[in-house]
């Protein structure tokens, strides 16, 4: 009797039966989105610092990159759109004129010798360093916090330090609707068994005690900063750095910058996370491990078993699975399977009965957390699957709003051709892609013109001048017969 582990996927050889543990997986890490999963310590944290809730587990940052950790398309998708944000750099510049009865703007760009603190800043290694964990974050999670460090006297912003999204958390806006505090702490997205091992004899400071004040809490781990109001970011950080001008030690404040989305106050949603949510992330993470396994073993398949999550928090209860280490889960996992593997082999068995208890949601009739098992009469055709996952990975491309075309997308399946992947099908889309990105960049620019302002404003910077505009590089692909195959425009 043998049991094979592939990530989510198990196959067990005497039934010639595949397995997929759906909803999470100590061996995948992936899946799983229960707010059961939140230690209780940092629940009770959160509640007494009055955090806003990012999802219903607070943890719907960590849950996305859970779940993409399996989705190769997915995550070079998103990295793709960072790299076209940025383009071939951010220059500063100003716009003299507009041509084309106003279609096109003029920008030239400024002079290095006459504005020397501009390109000073924008040029700095840190500056770049920002720019690409900026630029990631934004394409994950169109949220996005860049702490501004303030100079000693608190008069001009010496630079830029982007706070990973994962770690940012507001603090319930006040009575005038103003988001006046950010949080920032590695702990929010700690599950259960994860903060065992970060804090196995609980001795955070704030985290047991309770403390009454903020201040008790150590800030080692949780870290409170001053929130700038987006809609008004120079008044706002103007009366922030008044207040910390006299104080000493490091002075800064967080400038949130989001992308909006419907319906949504504190945090928004990223467009492409409709994929995630219809479950395409999930087919396009699970078929190619399940094609590995066919392929490293070799084996013929009878029947694929799904078991969703919640089978093991009712068979132990919830308490005392999400106990158990990963490897008693993994022990109880194989134990399940192994009896599997039994009931299913051997021809004595070839009429017994199986009989599955689920629930059935009273609003909308439907049933969920069932353990199925399904027959496969083809056990040697894998082209289903390879089609599948082009069909996966198309949708989770056009959810991101990459054209499949730059990614080959859809080559791969018989009867899914995309029918173009030539240099002039890439070129277009390429081109159509840039042409889109104006408004998200113009977004993305808020801290650059932050500092603009505040530097001249409050710092009496006069190189940083109010008509200054910043513009990204782009390499746009052309036709050989032009005698290069690059050129370099401004957008």
């Amino acid at each position: 009797m043998s049991v094979e582990f592939a990530g989510p996927i198990a196959y067990l050889s005497q039934s010639q039966s595949a397995v997929y543990f759906s909803k999470g997986s100590a061996e995948a890490g992936t899946f799983q989105s229960s707010p059961k999963g939140t230690a209780a310590p940092i629940r009770k944290l959160q509640n007494l610092l009055d955090v806003a809730y990012w999802g219903e587990d607070n943890r719907f940052p960590q849950n996305i990159e859970q779940q993409m950790a399996y989705c190769g398309v997915g995550k070079a998708g998103l990295d793709w759109k960072a790299r076209a944000l940025w383009g071939s750099g951010i220059i500063p510049g100003k716009i003299i004129d507009y041509t084309d009865n106003g279609k096109t703007e003029v920008f030239q760009p400024l002079k290095v010798d006459k504005y020397k603190p501009v390109y000073n800043f924008i040029q700095a290694r840190s500056f770049f360093r920002w720019a690409i964990e900026y630029f990631q974050d934004w394409t994950w999670y169109s949220n996005c916090w860049s702490e501004t460090i303030l100079s000693n006297d608190a008069k001009t912003i010496t630079g830029l330090v982007h706070q990973e999204s994962c770690d940012c958390r507001y603090k319930q806006m006040d009575d005038d609707g103003n988001f006046t505090t950010m949080f920032l702490s590695k702990m929010w997205g700690l599950a259960q068994n994860q903060y065992a091992k970060f804090d196995p004899k609980k001795s955070i400071p704030g985290l047991i005690a309770n403390p009454v004040i903020i201040s008790q809490v150590d800030n080692k781990f949780v870290k409170q900063l001053d929130c700038v109001d987006m809609y008004d970011p120079l008044n706002s950080l103007t009366k922030i750095a008044a207040r910390k001008k006299d104080k000493k030690g490091f002075k800064s404040a967080i400038l949130p910058v989001n992308y909006p989305s419907v319906n949504k106050t504190y945090y928004q949603v990223p467009s492409w996370d409709g994929a995630r949510l219809s479950g395409w992330v999930e087919i396009a993470s699970k078929i190619p491990t399940m094609i590995k396994t066919l392929y490293n073993k070799a084996f013929k398949i009878k029947y694929h078993i799904e078991v969703p999550e919640t089978f093991f928090e009712r068979k132990y209860g919830t308490e005392k699975w999400f106990g158990m280490t990963e490897d008693q889960q993994k022990a109880a996992r194989v134990k399940l399977l192994n009896e599997m593997d039994q009931f299913l082999a051997g021809e004595e068995n070839a009429f017994n009965s199986f009989i599955s208890f689920f629930d059935v949601d009273p609003h909308e009739r439907t049933e969920y957390g069932r353990v199925k098992i399904q027959a496969i009469e083809d056990k040697t055709n894998i082209d289903k699957e390879v089609i599948t996952q082009s069909a996966a990975d198309l949708q989770v491309l056009i959810a991101m709003g990459v054209h499949p075309t730059l990614f080959s997308a859809g080559m791969t399946g018989s009867m899914l051709r995309s029918g173009g992947g030539s240099g002039s099908d890439i070129r277009e889309a390429f081109l159509v892609y840039n042409a889109l990105l104006n408004l998200e960049r113009n977004v993305l620019m808020e801290p650059l013109y932050l500092v603009r302002d505040f530097n001249r404003v409050v710092g009496g910077m006069k190189e940083w001048e109010e008509d200054i505009v910043f513009r990204v590089r782009d390499t746009v692909l052309t036709t050989l017969d032009q005698g290069k195959g690059t050129a370099k425009v401004v957008s």
